[in-house]
C-alpha cells in the first residue's frame, strides 16, 4: 500500500461514498446537497475512490469545503499529483491510497473492485448510489 497526504485522516468518522455510472436523475441534487452539507464538517471524512461522474462532482464540492478527503485509486499512485488536489493536500485534509503497482496505469474492472471494496472496509458508514 502506498499513500502520500495526511494518514491522521484514517484515524477520523469515514464515510464511504460510492456511486454507479449510471443512476437516477431524481438521486443527484439530493446528493450534491449531502455533499455541501458534509463538506462544511472538519470532523469527517469521506473516503471514495472518486471515479463515477457522480463521484468526481462530489469531490469538487468536498475540495471546496473544510472535511477530511481519502481518494482511494484503483490503480499505480500517481506520479506527479493532480492541480485540482493540491490546495487540500496544502491544507492537510487529503490522503491518496494506492495497493496497485506503481505499473498499474489503467483501471480494470477488477482494481475498480478492489478498491470499492477497501472503501467499504475502512469506512465507519456508507452512503451509495
Amino acid at each position: 500500500m502506498k499513500t502520500l497526504g495526511n494518514k491522521e485522516l484514517l484515524k477520523m468518522r469515514k464515510v464511504g461514498f460510492l456511486a454507479s455510472r449510471k443512476i437516477s436523475t431524481l438521486s443527484i441534487l439530493p446528493t450534491l446537497d449531502w455533499a455541501m452539507k458534509v463538506s462544511k464538517q472538519k470532523d469527517i471524512t469521506i473516503v471514495s475512490g472518486f471515479h463515477s461522474k457522480m463521484e468526481r462532482d462530489v469531490l469538487k464540492i468536498l475540495l471546496q469545503g473544510e472535511c477530511g478527503i481519502i481518494v482511494v485509486l484503483a490503480r499505480g499512485m500517481y506520479r506527479k499529483l493532480p492541480k485540482l488536489y493540491e490546495e487540500a493536500m496544502l491544507q492537510n485534509r487529503l490522503l491518496i491510497i494506492s495497493y496497485e503497482k506503481e505499473s498499474v496505469t489503467r483501471i480494470s474492472e477488477a482494481t475498480a473492485h478492489k478498491r470499492n471494496n477497501y472503501v467499504r472496509e475502512i469506512a465507519d458508514e456508507m452512503q451509495t448510489l
